[in-house]
């Protein structure tokens, strides 16, 4: 497979699956630890909610970033950030002087390193790939990280319950080191000549995300995703639901199950727009079949399908960023794609409990299934002829358009 060959590709899938797994373990760690050390369930709410807001803030001076600097350096300080954080926090677990100030601010330091690294990473898997290896490249490295993400949450819990959160904590900030070697590893890809201060440049990040009329309406259909099916259901609603631990973990083994075979799948078909926007609807069927009271079993099928449609999903919108968006603002578009989809995650988290307040937990999963279709329903119109776009595409970068863009 020719796709091996890249040694870029190789190296930065190595580098950010190695630390998507410590992150992964790390999660589950940081728990335990935070309850280990007198903390409460608020606590550990607080602590995410620590992680969460600094990136939100920072996603869109990451993009800046990313499309000024070479974004393996962008990859290579973040990684260096996340390794001293976690390291520091591993001693102070591992001594007894972890304090709830100590994950907190650990939280927000890996939380911009997580703005900046986010956007470097999108915008340099897509550096060196043609038009046809694009997406099998965006497929295999999808399917990367799922495995990762698996495997690190199954590890961590393992490995907390064997040695205690400390040393996860330690297994982690080595991941990000070994991150760093082989960022540092990756041929320079070059910069692109960036003009104007930081206002200038989020100002053509936003010009080239509303030049792409497909683009827009996949963002809103992202940011539903993320705010009903994950901040809605997954954080709130489905456990209750289920209302068994085990029934919930199933379900939610088996939507891990889906999308490491859409993965498997997408290594040999690449979805269009279209279908892309059908894989983000596949999302509700579990909320469908726990809202009409489906049996364990049709729910984790439901799930299954769900899974399979995330990754459809995601596969389609990489392989319409790297046809169509100028490389030397693809990472201020990722920065703009990230900050709509993940900021509302905890909208929908919040709204949840209202929800089923005045619906009941059923209805409440009804009501927010028959919201996520009726957005996937409504942004598909004429203007999402694949072959019109591609004409498109072509015109605004003069021809077929190099891929690896224009460098200094």
């Amino acid at each position: 497979m020719v796709l091996w060959r890249n040694r870029t590709f190789v190296l930065h899938t190595a580098s950010v699956t190695l630390s998507v797994a410590g992150t992964a373990a790390a999660q589950v760690a940081v728990v335990f630890a935070v309850l280990g050390s007198g903390g409460s369930a608020g606590d550990v709410g607080t602590v995410g909610v620590c992680g969460l807001v600094p990136a939100l803030a920072f996603f869109l001076v990451g993009g800046v970033v990313a499309d000024r600097w070479p974004r393996r350096l962008v990859l290579v300080g973040s990684s260096a950030v996340s390794a001293v954080t976690q390291g520091g926090l591993a001693i102070s677990v591992l001594t007894g002087q972890a304090r709830l100030a100590h994950f907190a601010v650990a939280a927000a330091l890996l939380g911009i390193a997580t703005a900046f690294a986010r956007p470097a990473a999108q915008g340099l898997l897509l550096r060196g790939l043609g038009r046809e290896e694009g997406p099998r490249a965006f497929a295999a490295f999808r399917l990367a990280l799922n495995l990762a993400q698996i495997g690190g949450s199954a590890l961590g819990g393992t490995v907390v319950a064997a040695t205690g959160p400390g040393w996860t904590l330690l297994a982690d900030a080595l991941t990000f080191a070994v991150a760093i070697v082989l960022g540092l590893s990756l041929r320079v890809e070059g910069t692109f000549r960036v003009r104007g201060g930081v206002v200038r440049s989020l100002r053509d990040g936003w010009a080239e995300f509303r030049a792409h009329r497909w683009l827009p309406p996949m963002i809103v259909q992202f940011a539903a995703v993320n705010a009903l099916a994950v901040g809605a259901y997954e954080l709130v609603l489905g456990p209750v639901v289920a209302a068994d631990a085990a029934a919930w973990g199933l379900i939610m083994a088996f939507d891990a199950v889906g999308m490491v075979l859409g993965g498997a799948l997408l290594l040999r078909w690449t979805p269009s727009r279209r279908a892309a926007v059908g894989g983000g609807a596949l999302t509700a069927a579990p909320l469908v079949a726990m809202a009409f009271g489906a049996p364990v079993s049709a729910v984790c099928v439901a799930a299954t399908a769900a899974g399979v449609g995330v990754e459809v999903f995601g596969v389609g919108l990489m392989t319409s960023l790297q046809r169509h968006v100028r490389p030397d603002r693809l990472s201020r578009v990722s920065a703009y794609q990230s900050l709509a989809g993940f900021g509302l995650t905890p909208a929908g988290t919040a709204l949840a409990g209202p929800l089923a307040a005045w619906s009941g937990d059923r209805g409440a999963l009804g009501v927010t299934a028959a919201v996520l279709l009726a957005v996937s329903a409504g942004i598909v119109g004429p203007r999402w002829q694949d072959r019109g776009d591609e004409r498109e595409g072509e015109d605004r970068h003069g021809g077929k358009r190099a891929p690896g863009g224009r460098r200094a």
